[in-house]
């Protein structure tokens, strides 16, 4: 036997759910609380790992390309690892949009993948 009963019911709140951690909160807590964190992305999954590998090597790119008061025998090789990091790390962000079926994320790093690769083509031929 099932019953409907309303998100907002008060005849929830005295429920308790154990999370993974072994935590206890009653659902009154969890609707009403700001302490509480939900996260929209999925956790420890293969799109977790991807997403945050990926976001480190664009922010390896971006510190490449932020170090142009250096000397003129490493700005080549600071603009190579701007170009591969970005493009490696944009590949990753493209994967994690597949896996979320995220069109926006697909496209967007997709189309940034293009221009990378044509820029890592012109500065290796």
């Amino acid at each position: 036997m099932s019953r409907k009963i309303k998100s907002d019911s008060v005849k929830l709140d005295d429920v308790v759910i154990e999370t993974d951690k072994h935590k206890e909160f009653t659902v009154a807590e969890i609707k009403h609380s700001t302490k509480i964190f939900k996260s929209a992305t999925p956790k420890y999954d293969a799109s977790w790992y991807v997403k945050w590998a990926a976001s480190a090597l664009i922010l390896i790119a971006v510190m490449a390309r932020g170090s142009i008061n250096v000397e003129w025998s490493l700005l080549e090789l600071n603009q190579q690892v701007d170009l591969i990091a970005s493009c490696v790390g944009t590949i990753g962000w493209f994967i994690v949009g597949m896996l979320w079926k995220d069109r926006a994320l697909i496209l967007l790093n997709g189309v940034i993948v293009i221009i990378l690769g044509q820029a890592i083509i012109g500065a290796f031929i």
